[in-house]
């Protein structure tokens, strides 16, 4: 993974905007209606290869595709791991509950086409891995439209944690979310090798480390959020055992929107368990070894990048 040494190299965090026609397009995918295919790889070409060009433009250093061949950041998954079908009831935020005039205000804008994450497909059988041809078509898509200018100093690819999928796409097959975060976990482990065997550096999402504790955790205990939070890190861990430390980052955030927000709270409880969790794995050959071992921050240090005060 490159670092910012003669300068302070510029990325962002994975998901750029999708134009409407490949917006509309995904939303039946995830419907599983019928998709005309030739108009979906038109469609998401070019979409792909106007924000790899508006990256280059702007001057960002390390590229991604911006996730153009994808109905969104999660649900991709169905499309390439058995398992899933109906719909998962996802539990509302903590802030919109918070907030409801707030929501009621901006229900124009949350009313416009998009693809829900709020009714994710479940699992309801046994979730494997199946196919790789959609990945392997999306890293071969970035790598003739990125070649198209000048070479960016790195890209990457996002990938779903598997705490995120379990939270999203909800377990009616498994007899314990245990159980099924290990399935995914698994499931997930091609995905994330492939992407470090095409020579992408590997981002994985995991809002899951903060963004449950004001959503499926927002009515239990500190201690169960935390033991939820260790689980799903031994589950990445699980899935990228044996790959190169230094090829992989992790992206996680509480999934705040335009309405207001508890994320200060949030920060505070994810910094108490996520903390702990860094300082205490930073020299184990996982996740956490991203950073070499001397850069290793103090637990006050980790807290102020997060935005909270705690330790005091």
């Amino acid at each position: 993974m490159r670092n910012s040494a003669d300068r302070i190299l510029t990325t962002h965090t994975g998901s750029l905007p999708r134009p409407p026609a490949v917006t509309q397009l995904f939303l039946s995918l995830s419907r599983r209606e019928p998709v005309d295919d030739a108009a979906q790889k038109r469609e998401v070409e070019a979409a792909t290869r106007h924000v790899v060009a508006r990256q280059r433009e702007v001057g960002i250093d390390v590229a991604n595709d911006g996730e153009q061949s994808r109905e969104s950041f999660i649900t991709y998954v169905q499309h390439r791991l058995s398992g899933y079908g109906g719909e998962s009831n996802r539990p509302v935020p903590r802030d919109i509950i918070t907030f409801p005039t707030f929501v009621q205000a901006k229900a124009p804008d949350f009313s416009k086409p998009s693809v829900t994450l709020m009714r994710a497909p479940k699992a309801v059988g046994e979730v494997r891995h199946v196919r790789l041809g959609p990945l392997n078509d999306e890293c071969d898509l970035f790598d003739r439209v990125a070649a198209e200018g000048a070479p960016f100093a790195e890209r990457f690819l996002t990938a779903a944690s598997p705490g995120i999928v379990c939270a999203a796409m909800m377990n009616e097959h498994y007899a314990s979310d245990d159980d099924y975060v290990v399935a995914v976990a698994d499931a997930l482990r091609p995905e994330y090798q492939r992407i470090v065997e095409r020579g992408y550096v590997l981002q994985i999402d995991a809002p899951d480390l903060a963004m449950e504790r004001h959503t499926s955790y927002a009515d239990r205990s500190l201690e169960d959020f935390q033991a939820y939070v260790r689980r799903n890190i031994a589950a990445i861990n699980r899935a990228i055992e044996g790959l190169p430390a230094d090829r992989i980052r992790l992206h996680a955030c509480w999934a705040t929107t335009k309405r207001p927000t508890t994320s200060t709270w949030t920060s505070t409880i994810f910094c108490r368990c996520y903390t702990e969790q860094m300082l205490a794995r930073w020299s184990s050959p996982s996740l956490t070894r991203v950073m070499p071992t001397s850069s290793a921050p103090s637990s006050a240090t980790l807290c102020r990048m997060a935005g909270c005060s705690w330790p005091g």
